[in-house]
């Protein structure tokens, strides 16, 4: 008999802190399903969901897209990284540092990823465009961002889940947003009941139980 397999495309982000623990606590229940997973870029996994690319999917944002429901699911804390330096310790002597450390040089993630997205909505919250920042790299490998933070070359905006371990074993500093909006949301996104499996069906349904509480973090 051939085995049951759920395609599930995830971004960066839950990639990282969703979908282990889910996929675990779902073969413990369905030890008979098989998953197959792909990781892309938020606005990818939204737009692979809704032509019917993979069965389900998990994205640091939401958007219109036709044939696709996005269920929130968990939080998501964005925050400012930066190197461990003697320079950059000098803004945490300061009140109110963001807008001098939007003036240092700045690395962004690609235009389709989830932290993109809100990275440009806090700046419009903050009067600021994209043109106003000094912009030295756009990276689609979130890893490898990281990495060339904690190396010194500038500040970037990204999940706190993401940059935890490295600002806990002291090479980056975490600055926050200051700002409740920040704390984001992911999301479940899901096609619309006629092209819904019930294999799909089911996971879904594990997964609302699942989140519930509204209380699990990335």
């Amino acid at each position: 008999m051939k085995q049951a397999t759920l395609h599930i495309c995830v971004s960066s982000v839950p990639s990282l802190h969703l979908l282990p623990e889910l996929l675990a606590a779902y073969h413990a229940q369905a030890p008979g399903v098989r998953f197959r997973t792909s990781c892309s870029d938020s606005l990818d996994v939204i737009c692979r969901v809704s032509e019917g690319g993979c069965d389900i999917g998990l994205a640091g944002t939401k958007t219109a897209a036709p044939g696709c429901g996005f269920l929130p699911v968990t939080s998501d804390e964005l925050v400012l990284a930066a190197p461990n330096t003697p320079h950059f310790r000098e803004y945490q002597q300061q009140k109110e540092p963001l807008r001098a450390l939007l003036c240092e040089p700045f690395l962004l993630r690609e235009d389709n990823s989830g932290t993109k997205q809100e990275t440009l909505y806090f700046l419009r919250n903050m009067g600021l465009s994209l043109d106003e920042l000094n912009v030295i790299a756009v990276m689609d490998d979130a890893a490898s961002l990281i990495r060339c933070i904690t190396l010194g070359m500038g500040v970037s905006i990204l999940s706190r889940a993401t940059v935890q371990n490295d600002a806990q074993s002291g090479r980056l500093l975490l600055f926050p947003l200051g700002q409740s909006a920040f704390l984001r949301r992911l999301y479940i996104v899901y096609p619309s009941a006629r092209r819904m499996s019930e294999q799909t069906r089911r996971f879904l349904d594990f997964m609302k139980e699942y989140y519930q509480t509204g209380q699990r973090q990335a």
